[in-house]
């Protein structure tokens, strides 16, 4: 698994991991999907994406139309996008679909980015959805409910997801105590000024309304 055949240079044992954590994560039913949703949406995305038929997925038309413009089209995304999925399937649906697809972004652009081929999607395991939500949260000027603070994460509405993806900060970009030092230097790697560089020309290209 994570071997990035194709890829030209050699990947971090870390950022293996990393993805192979979130391919676990993936393959497991989630806060209200089970796993053969979870795995049907990530199909979907990935056909949208590559212009092939869209393999049937029992999710609502506007969790997937959700979930695909965010994997192919991020820029497109918009309130109104976001609401209806919301509305039809529930906030707790639309931020699962709303992590399975940027997680899956995340190690698919890797991938391209490296010439490698794409990891195979993980196989569904048996389980009901965990119904693992968290309470009182708001929404505070955003499409969906998120915690307070200067940098909040919607995908706290669901600890279990929110918990995968902060693992994943480490080994992609740096880990919130690495992210308070100005002079961070990975080893061996960019520093600090060579990742935002790079981080903020991929939210520029990806019209990253933050």
């Amino acid at each position: 698994m994570f071997e990035f055949d194709g890829s030209p240079v050699p990947v971090r044992d870390g950022l293996k991991n990393a993805y192979a954590a979130i391919w676990g994560h993936l393959g497991a039913s989630g806060p209200t999907m089970i796993s053969d949703e979870r795995i049907g949406l990530a199909r979907h995305a990935r056909a949208t994406r590559r212009g092939e038929p869209l393999p049937s997925v029992d999710l609502p038309e506007s969790v997937l139309a959700l979930a695909s413009t965010l994997f192919v089209h991020p820029g497109r995304v918009n309130e109104e996008i976001v609401r209806c999925a919301a509305d039809e399937a529930g906030d707790a649906a639309a931020v699962e679909a709303i992590s399975i697809v940027s997680m899956l972004s995340a190690v698919d652009g890797t991938h391209r980015a490296l010439g490698a081929e794409l990891e195979p999607l993980p196989e569904p395991s048996p389980g009901r959805a965990t119904g693992n939500i968290a309470r009182g949260l708001k929404r505070r000027r955003t499409y969906l409910p998120m915690p307070p603070g200067a940098i909040p994460v919607a995908f706290d509405l669901l600890p279990d997801v929110g918990e995968v993806y902060r693992e994943s900060y480490g080994p992609q970009y740096m880990t919130e105590a690495e992210m308070a030092f100005s002079g961070f230097r990975r080893s061996p790697g960019l520093n600090r000024a060579q990742i935002e560089t790079i981080a903020s020309r991929t939210s520029l290209l990806n019209e990253c309304f933050y």
